[in-house]
């Protein structure tokens, strides 16, 4: 059992001029829904709200095979992204998440959680982190309450979200501390460490405790690093639709990987061959690739990933 801790919203993509479509969105959300498509057991574990945007979010969880008993159900609104397609298919986002339900925890709530006995692996990240209250509670929540569990972290930085740079930074290297698996971009170490390059913010991290550490480069593909390996995993070639949910879906499917292989501690982990570390590349680029052949955040199925070759 894998559980997925963070922001659940509503995507809303530009089409043209003021035309936008909807997609349910947020990272934690989209990697919940990326693992359940994989045959993997999922818990998503957040707060929605009981708007209609809420519902939406609700009911594709349900439809995608994602358990939802671990919802908080309220009366805030739900957080709203517009998201600007780039030429290149890259995405801009302008976010509406003041005082809304997936950023609006409360100590004693997580509190009342009582995780599935089978969890194994506990995911988390992004903007839930990064606002206030909600980022404390969460991070105290994680570092005291669930050391015994795999912990996977995406910070998925949006800085016009990030309200105190300092506070965020002592934030992300606490978690980090705790965690086995840390996913993130180019552009998140280089907000993080403006002054290191890419190899020294992959070390930086390392040193903190992490087994693994997956670097995200867009076109360039993805890096996978170990403290004794290092592969480098090329972008597929599909025609890209946009890239919205592309390193969500490249998380899940990371993390579907070393479930199928029953790989849940930290030992596990820092022993995998570098034969074992180009295999999980290639298998979370390829699910990558599936999704950014589509619009919006859509990850493939098992069955995509069988079928379809490139």
């Amino acid at each position: 059992m894998i559980v997925s801790l963070g922001e659940a919203l509503i995507d809303f993509v530009s089409q043209k001029d003021l035309e936008f479509i909807g997609f349910p969105g947020g990272s934690p959300y989209n990697t919940s829904v990326a693992i359940a498509r994989m045959g993997i057991p999922c818990q998503y574990l957040g707060r929605v709200s009981t708007d209609l945007f809420g519902n939406q979010l609700m009911e594709y969880l349900e439809k995608n095979g994602v358990g939802t008993k671990l919802v908080i159900r309220t009366d805030e609104s739900s957080t709203l992204s517009f998201v600007q397609k780039q030429k290149d298919g890259q995405a801009k986002y302008a976010f509406f998440a003041n005082q809304t339900a997936d950023k609006s925890w409360r100590e004693e709530e997580l509190g009342q959680i009582s995780l599935p006995g089978d969890t194994k692996i506990i995911h988390f990240g992004s903007i839930s982190l990064s606002q206030e209250p909600c980022g404390r509670v969460l991070s105290d929540f994680l570092i005291t309450s669930c050391s015994s569990y795999l912990l996977s972290f995406d910070p998925n930085i949006r800085p016009s979200l990030v309200p105190d740079r300092d506070v965020y930074l002592k934030r992300f290297e606490n978690l980090c501390k705790v965690c086995t698996v840390v996913k993130l971009s180019d552009e998140d170490i280089q907000w993080l460490y403006p002054d290191l390059s890419l190899e020294d913010g992959i070390l930086r991290i390392l040193s903190f405790g992490a087994a693994l550490v997956a670097l995200t480069e867009g076109k360039k593909g993805a890096s996978l690093i170990t403290k004794t390996h290092r592969v480098l995993s090329p972008l597929f070639d599909l025609p890209v639709a946009d890239t919205i949910g592309a390193g969500d879906t490249f998380h899940g499917a990371m993390l579907s990987w070393l479930h199928l292989r029953e790989l849940f501690s930290k030992d596990q982990i820092s022993a995998i061959s570098e034969k074992e570390l180009s295999e999980l590349g290639a298998f979370a680029n390829k699910a990558a690739g599936i999704n950014c052949s589509r619009s919006g955040a859509n990850p493939p199925s098992r069955d995509d990933m069988e079928s379809i070759q490139f």
